[in-house]
């Protein structure tokens, strides 16, 4: 699969920034590994995401990176993550290893030198299981994002949270939503119309479909509503100090009604690491969620999210590979 190297505005993501890294050195990404508890779950496409608080206590430490969730500015000045989310937002993470032609021998076994690395055998050794993924992961996760219409209209219900304050989305799940649409309307062009547009829309569209969506108990309630965003990323690794003023970018995250603020700050903070830790190459899912101007105050964000891939396609691809046999892997078990 070829590397998609996304631009907004002309300006490279930091994901397109180290793609074009990636293949000046000549390396080509084959997929992911990830270690896990839950392996089965991986598989069945179901990832679970830690908020940042929870990333930020049990990882930073761990692979002691000092500048984990903190953009480093000009002028020795520094904006730490909690300053960007301000009560207003809450981001959550998920991790994985990107493995390349390289990490494989001529006759297509995985090096002993990639393994050591994998396992940390060094140091505090991994002892779990993994999931391996090719690369239509990546592809996955832009579906999961285009056709969830709880992440796109902020005005429709979200899942409510369990006991434990986690919240689970069924993702990709546009097909089923207009399976309903459609019983609600099935002899009016217009007003399907306009409700299947309120799912790929941020406003309701039509008369009658907000009207329908409340009878349906399809709405959120306004002191509820949250915008979300939903991006995977390649860790970008360089040394480079952003050359922007801290208020500046504080003014900007305090006034903006936009969730896409938040991201690319914490995109920032949590997609951008030193050069020293490359050797990590990671990448990476986060996950926001961003209070609109009337949520009240209060409002409290979930402590993890669950997210479900409903509708796989055929180029899903996930394999589960126990901690012993990491050292077999071959090029071969990254293809369908």
């Amino acid at each position: 699969m070829k590397i998609f190297t996304e631009r907004i505005n002309n300006m490279l993501t930091l994901h397109g920034k180290q793609a074009e890294k990636y293949t000046a050195e000549g390396k080509k990404a084959i997929g992911f590994i990830k270690f896990n508890d839950y392996t089965s779950n991986l598989v069945e496409g179901r990832f679970f995401l830690n908020s940042i608080e929870h990333f930020w206590d049990n990882g930073r430490d761990k692979i002691k990176d000092d500048s984990e969730g903190i953009i480093r500015l000009t002028n020795n000045e520094k904006i730490e993550y909690s300053e960007i989310l301000n009560n207003k937002a809450q981001t959550y993470i998920s991790s994985f290893t990107v493995l390349f032609e390289d990490d494989f021998d001529n006759e297509g076994k995985i090096k002993d030198t990639t393994v050591n690395k994998l396992l940390n055998k060094s140091g505090d050794a991994e002892t779990r299981d993994a999931v391996i993924f090719n690369l239509s992961l990546m592809k996955s996760f832009e579906t999961m994002r285009c056709n969830t219409p709880e992440f796109v209209n902020c005005e429709i219900r979200k899942p409510r949270m369990d006991a434990k304050r986690i919240q689970r989305f069924k993702t990709n799940n546009f097909l089923c939503w207009r399976e309903e649409i459609n019983f609600v309307y099935p002899d009016s062009d217009e007003d399907y119309s306009n409700a299947i547009k309120s799912l790929t829309t941020k406003n309701l569209q039509g008369g009658n479909t907000k009207e329908t969506f409340q009878k349906r108990n399809w709405l959120e309630k306004i002191e509820n509503r949250i915008s979300i965003g939903l991006k995977g990323t390649y860790v970008y690794y360089d040394d480079k100090l952003l050359n922007m003023k801290k208020d500046v970018i504080l003014n900007e995250i305090n006034e903006t009604k936009e969730i896409k603020v938040y991201e690319k700050y914490l995109e920032e903070c949590f997609a951008r690491k030193a050069n020293e830790y490359r050797d990590q190459r990671e990448y990476r899912l986060i996950f926001s969620e961003f209070k609109e101007a009337d949520t009240k105050e209060n409002f409290i964000f979930p402590k993890g999210i669950e997210l479900e891939y409903l509708l796989k396609s055929k180029e899903w691809y996930a394999k589960e590979v126990k901690n012993s046999e990491a050292e077999n892997l071959r090029l071969e078990d990254f293809k369908n």
